[in-house]
């Protein structure tokens, strides 16, 4: 009798033109209120919805703008799940000191921040500015964020909440503890990733200045789960934060325009601004109430 190999081989294998290719790296131009021209590259595809330009990261940047010297001009700033960045970029544009643009450390997403940084600096008088205040990292949110805080090293760069924040008493939490603090966070259509809330609020303590603001502008693009992206805030409150709604914006048309649900929800961005709560004896009250909400 013959062998005979009943190996599956070839036959296991996929062709090669069975996976559709990769969407290419996309282009857009976001123009800033006093007219400058922001060139965005995006990648083609990302599991983290990074290869979107999120009307949340438009909407921040124009709230900067609308009171530089108060909101970003001389300020440290830090952004979580960047994308292309275009708050990072702006904040750099309208005066910010120094700026950390992050996402998930994947190399591709982190390459396409430096690469905008790099564009956005060739446009941008004195050459180099931009280059040398803006810094592209990876960051896991609710991570270690010793090394987003190393960025702000040798300067005065706002008091850490010290005992407020909870910090345990190793060596490691105590180096966290005592370092200097961001001045304003962007958060920016971050909210509908629901399980990752508490890691959110968790990092946006741990970075955050004593006189901070983390600003969390987003859109509900399932409308049926409004409620739950909603939920962050009661997150935030319940760990030490203030909230206050601070705008709200109708679009014409909302940004994934065949998209099933309510489309008002839809087309409606929010703006809102987190801070450390009212503090008596360098204690955060955990029960603030939210203030009432100042619309512009």
């Amino acid at each position: 009798m013959d062998d005979y190999d009943y190996g599956t081989g070839a036959l296991m294998e996929d062709p090669e033109d069975y996976y559709p290719p990769s969407p290419p790296p996309t282009k857009q131009v976001f123009t800033m209120q006093g007219g400058k021209a922001v060139t965005l590259h995006l990648v083609g595809h990302s599991p983290t919805e990074a290869h979107h330009l999120w009307n949340g990261a438009k909407f921040i940047s124009d709230y900067l703008e609308d009171d530089p010297a108060t909101r970003v001009r001389g300020k440290t700033v830090l952004e979580l799940g960047a994308a292309a960045g275009l708050p990072s970029l702006a904040a750099a544009i309208l005066g910010a000191r120094r700026v950390v643009m992050t996402d998930f450390p994947d190399p591709d997403l982190v390459a396409n921040m430096q690469k905008n940084i790099d564009e956005c600096d060739a446009t941008v008088e004195p050459a180099g500015s931009v280059a040398a205040r803006v810094h592209a990292m990876g960051f896991v949110w609710g991570a270690d964020p010793e090394p987003l805080l190393a960025r702000l090293s040798g300067g005065n760069n706002g008091e850490a909440p010290g005992a407020a924040t909870g910090a345990a008493a190793d060596p490691e939490s105590s180096k966290v503890a005592s370092a200097p603090r961001f001045d304003v966070l962007v958060l920016a259509d971050l909210l509908f990733r629901h399980s990752e809330h508490g890691a959110l609020v968790k990092t946006i303590k741990e970075t955050m200045a004593r006189d901070g603001a983390a600003y969390v502008f987003f859109t509900s693009y399932r409308p049926w789960k409004q409620d739950l992206d909603m939920g962050f805030f009661d997150v935030a409150r319940n760990a030490g934060l203030a909230v206050e709604q601070v705008s709200e914006r109708k679009l014409e048309k909302p940004l994934f325009e065949n998209d099933p649900g309510d489309l008002d929800v839809q087309k409606t961005v929010k703006g809102f601004v987190v801070r450390w709560a009212a503090a008596e004896d360098g204690h955060d009250d955990a029960g603030a109430a939210a203030a009432a909400p100042v619309l512009r």
